[in-house]
């Protein structure tokens, strides 16, 4: 009895943090595309010296990362979008 109750809960968790998780991503896409306008909006606006001396230093992941906490509306797929396409 108490495993049905447990996993119904479980399921309940995973439904709600997958309609919140939902709604902040939308949110956060909607502020980037206001912001910006687009990714070559974004583009222009970033710090692209400081990201290729992460990369080079401290690899892609940690210059992903960068671009993350430095514009919180920029997304993963973005973000690394970015860092991929820099100049080498």
């Amino acid at each position: 009895m108490l495993d049905g109750i447990t996993g119904t809960i479980a399921i309940g968790v995973m439904v709600a943090s997958a309609v919140v998780g939902d709604r902040a991503s939308k949110k956060r896409e909607k502020a980037f595309w206001e912001r910006y306008g687009s990714f070559e909006g974004f583009r222009g606006q970033v710090d692209e010296e400081k990201i290729q001396r992460v990369r080079r230093e401290q690899g892609d992941v940690a210059s992903i990362k960068l671009v993350r906490q430095t514009y919180p509306y920029v997304s993963l797929l973005l973000a690394k979008r970015y860092v991929e396409e820099l100049p080498a």
